[in-house]
């Protein structure tokens, strides 16, 4: 499985393997082994990276992870590839006088929509419900702001790309 690390501001793309009961984490073309432990009861967890022990403690700040441990802190946000598609798509679409366009990460069906022309909106509110692949997905503000518009109903179909909403 595909992710996106951003560490201290700098992304890294992760690919998750699996087979025999160990877990590879493929970084940059190189390939580690890695095994990690909670440590019950503390925030505490404890990592083997290619036979190298360390240990950190995690904490929850908005929509990141602050890692301790003896390299430093580190703050972490990842992302699966479709969050990250998702997420790239509106991120530099941009409307009349400075508004942002939210456009269809994948073709779907439109399940229920949550705002209206004129609502004002938190960055990450949910916009709309998307369904696709049998599987229902939260269309989020990408920034606070007001609901210039909305292109689309209950029920539409829609293909990848796809104007949904404008942001002001």
């Amino acid at each position: 499985m595909k992710y996106f690390a951003r560490v201290n501001g700098t992304e890294y793309e992760c690919v998750l393997e699996g087979g025999d009961g160990v877990l590879f984490v493929v970084v940059g073309g190189r390939r580690f082994a890695v095994d990690l432990r909670h440590i019950p009861r503390s925030h505490t967890w404890s990592v083997l990276v290619d036979g190298r022990s360390y240990e950190f403690t995690v904490h929850e700040h908005e929509e990141q992870l602050e890692l301790a441990g003896g390299a430093g802190v580190f703050h972490v946000a990842v992302e699966d590839a479709r969050t990250h598609a998702a997420r790239a798509q509106t991120s530099g679409a941009r409307g009349p006088q400075g508004s942002r366009v939210v456009k269809a990460a994948m073709p779907g069906i439109v399940r229920e929509v949550l705002v209206a022309p004129g609502a004002s909106i938190e960055k990450g509110q949910p916009l709309l419900i998307l369904e696709a692949m049998k599987m229902q997905n939260e269309v989020r503000a990408p920034d606070a702001g007001a609901v210039r518009a909305v292109f689309v109903k209950k029920g539409d179909t829609v293909e990848k790309d796809a104007r949904l909403a404008e942001i002001a």
